[in-house]
């Protein structure tokens, strides 16, 4: 009861898409403010990721060559370029996005159904428990990244950057090195919550789709047709009509779960077709972010604290951006076997006989 008095279902969801509306991801489909938000959204990836990519391409063509220089910048570079791209989708698809979440919270998807409340809710918990994990990981690390131009500051070390790139400018003197500090450690906080936002969205759908398959399987396995009907009929032979009554229900309960299987295969088909290019390029980069850094500890002659907290956190705030995309789509996976091994059940069995007699 504690659990239904602290939240609401799929309120995972509603934490993941505050955030990207909030910064600049998620204009409204209509109305006077439609143009004002489009202009915010632009000012906000050009602060957030735009003079950042722009300054780590520059950098990669300047040191063309050079491998050192090449793998310490093409970590973020990579990172940057996957979480625009990923703001292009949700930019270009949102329509179809939003249908989802619709969907997610109407009354076909048990969103008001009190029976149901309890799957909703444990599925609700899930969600926001992946993504508090996640954003730590992500928090720690650039938190680390930008404290690192005032590590270096108190060692009396040389001035250098939070993250490396290419400035028109000498950004080692005053005030342009503390400006452009500044931005880089802000744009870098802010950038791991939308990207964290972002991803935690596309799992958290497929979180809504696991606890569907979930209800699924609960209302197929409640069809104890047969048991039902045999009590019935011990009862009275004349309760004949209310035997026929019970078959009736029964078989408007099946066509209820066939509709709503079918709904929930449609949801996720679309989840597939909106996110699957981007997420297999967020895997593809992960993989190789991960041993670059690897690579750059291993490398490290000398052990600054601030920089090597980063980049481990770094490395777990990839590998945990991994997992959760395993650990939703093989979630989903195994919630959509049980439907399919109850209907070979013994009480399915005899459901189906009494459907068909």
């Amino acid at each position: 009861m504690k659990e239904r008095e602290t939240i609401a279902p799929n309120f995972h969801l509603r934490v993941s898409l505050t955030i990207i509306r909030f910064l600049g991801t998620w204009p409204p489909a209509t109305g006077n403010f439609r143009l004002l938000y489009l202009l915010y959204t632009a000012c906000s990836f050009i602060f957030i990721l735009g003079i950042l990519l722009a300054a780590e391409i520059a950098n990669v063509l300047a040191n063309w060559g050079d491998m050192s220089k090449l793998v310490a910048v093409a970590t973020l570079l990579m990172t940057n370029s996957t979480h625009a791209s990923k703001v292009v989708v949700l930019l270009r698809r949102q329509a179809r996005i939003q249908a989802l979440l619709d969907i997610a919270n109407s009354p076909a998807f048990s969103r008001y159904d009190k029976v149901h409340e309890d799957l909703l809710i444990s599925y609700t918990w899930k969600g926001l428990f992946h993504h508090a994990v996640y954003q730590s990981f992500g928090g720690i690390a650039v938190l680390c990244w930008g404290f690192t131009p005032i590590a270096d500051l108190v060692a009396g070390r040389s001035r250098q950057l939070p993250m490396e790139g290419w400035y028109p400018y000498n950004t080692t003197a005053t005030p342009a090195f503390e400006i452009t500090a500044a931005h880089q450690g802000i744009a870098i906080i802010i950038a791991c919550f939308h990207n964290v936002a972002m991803d935690t969205l596309m799992t958290g759908l497929i979180t809504v789709a696991c606890s569907q398959l979930a209800i699924l399987e609960r209302n197929i396995i409640s069809i104890n047709n047969e048991e039902r009907i045999h009590e019935v009929q011990n009862n009275n032979d004349k309760n004949e009509l209310l035997a026929v009554e019970g078959r009736a229900l029964s078989y408007q309960l099946l066509k209820r779960c066939a509709v709503h299987n079918n709904m929930i295969f449609h949801f996720t088909n679309e989840i597939q077709d909106i996110f699957s290019t981007v997420i297999f390029f967020q895997f593809l980069s992960n993989c190789v972010i991960i041993c670059l850094i690897a690579f750059n500890v291993s490398q490290m002659k000398v052990y600054i604290p601030a920089v090597l907290i980063g980049m481990l956190t770094y490395m777990c705030c990839m590998t945990y951006q991994i997992f959760i995309f395993c650990w939703h789509g093989n979630e989903l996976h195994l919630h959509s076997q049980p439907p399919i091994r109850t209907t070979g059940s013994p009480t399915a069995t005899g459901s189906n006989a009494a459907f068909k007699s």
